[in-house]
């Protein structure tokens, strides 16, 4: 290393590394809250023991998994990075960002989420909010290059001039395109040139079937659960096996349904669980991040994260097995986050593509842009641990 050069640290690789020689990392002393090495002022300190890890004290364990999750290198690197779109593309001066994706040959659909006013702007007036910038239809070549866009419009939604539509995912059933998106709607009453009563609103997901012919997005409807909501539901991940139709409503605990009657939106569970990852332990909850697709013959690719401070976000692979309909493994670093794996603070990742050598993550970059990143399946192979997982009633 040359000098003056800052350390790189690894430390899921540390870990690894003590390990294989008969200790285990026991704590993090002397942080708070790491920030991206390399960092001259910044020297963590970690504690290590001989012998078999087994139970970790809570504060311990919170501190090592803490250390973990924001000094292992990630799987998806910031050098593989590529800028789709930012403020300005297409015509939106706010940005063009979280696409979901789907493949479709060599190439590949994103249905991206819009803005034409910038949040500052935006949240000044209920007006402003409910400002509807249209769905983006972008559709990438084989170098994941963007051939062509269309703007969709929002085709049957009730209301709509009092709700918003974001955050879009696709997936495929039955032959057909279809998008489950959030949807934020505003108390009865007038809109008012005042700021939007944010608290106050309801967030639910819906379910819309993308026409491309029409250049539109066709409502179906709310999804109807057999569980209690509350005000603001999110996070919700959808997709296809066959002819059934399967909502995971949450990863921790995991809540699985599936469609009763099609085309009707009745869900019903078929599958709880409590999900037990290594790097548990510190509080936060793991959160569906897009709609599960295809990985392999047995298995669906899942991506779930963690939400630090200051919408610090963290993303860990998830194989979803197809006979069990269970999370079996995980990946052993972070997938994905920010700085390490973009240069932007926050990255959202809202959709995969797997291909035969390669998976391309599909993310949100600073609230405005739209990233992809190639992650080496190969690469990611290498990093499945097994993820316990519990039926529970």
């Amino acid at each position: 290393m040359a000098p003056g050069q800052p350390l790189e640290l690894d430390l899921a690789q540390l870990a690894a590394d003590l390990a294989a020689r008969g200790f285990h990392l026991a704590d993090a002393l002397d942080f708070t809250c790491v920030p991206p090495l390399p960092a001259p002022s910044e020297r963590p300190t970690f504690v290590c023991e001989r012998g078999a890890a087994g139970s970790l004290p809570a504060p311990r364990r919170y501190r090592v998994n803490e250390a973990l999750t924001a000094l292992s290198a990630p799987l998806a690197r910031r050098d593989a990075s590529r800028l789709l779109a930012g403020r300005g593309s297409f015509g939106f001066p706010a940005g063009v960002l979280n696409p979901g994706a789907l493949a479709e040959g060599d190439r590949t659909l994103l249905l991206c989420r819009t803005e034409r006013l910038p949040w500052a702007v935006m949240k000044t007036a209920e007006t402003r909010f409910f400002t509807q910038s249209p769905p983006l239809l972008l559709e990438l070549d084989a170098a994941n290059r963007v051939a062509t866009a269309t703007e969709l419009t929002l085709h049957g939604r009730p209301d709509a001039e009092r709700s918003r539509a974001e955050d879009f995912r696709l997936f495929r059933f039955r032959g057909e395109i279809y998008s489950n998106h959030a949807v934020i709607s505003n108390p009865p009453g007038p809109l008012a040139a005042t700021p939007p009563r944010l608290d106050a609103m309801q967030t639910r997901l819906g379910l819309s079937r993308l026409d491309r012919a029409g250049r539109r997005l066709e409502w179906r409807g709310l999804p109807a659960l057999d569980r209690p909501l509350a005000r603001v539901e999110k996070n919700w991940a959808m997709f296809a096996d066959g002819e059934r139709l399967f909502l995971l409503y949450s990863f921790s605990p995991y809540i699985l349904l599936e469609a009763k009657a099609w085309p009707g939106l009745d869900f019903a569970t078929i599958a709880r669980a409590t999900v037990a990852p290594p790097f548990g332990g510190d509080g936060l909850a793991l959160r569906n991040s897009l709609n599960p697709v295809d990985y392999d013959g047995r298995h669906w690719l899942h991506v779930v994260h963690k939400v630090y401070p200051n919408k610090q976000y963290c993303y860990f692979a998830v194989l979803i097995d197809r006979a069990t309909l269970r999370p079996v493994r995980v990946s052993a670093r972070p997938l994905a986050r920010g700085w390490a794996s973009g240069a932007a603070a926050i990255l959202y990742a809202c959709a995969a593509v797997v291909r035969p050598a390669e998976v391309l993550l599909f993310a949100g970059v600073d609230d405005c842009g739209t990233a992809v990143t190639a992650i080496p399946r190969a690469r990611l192979d290498a990093e499945w641990i097994p993820l316990p997982c519990t039926d529970t009633p």
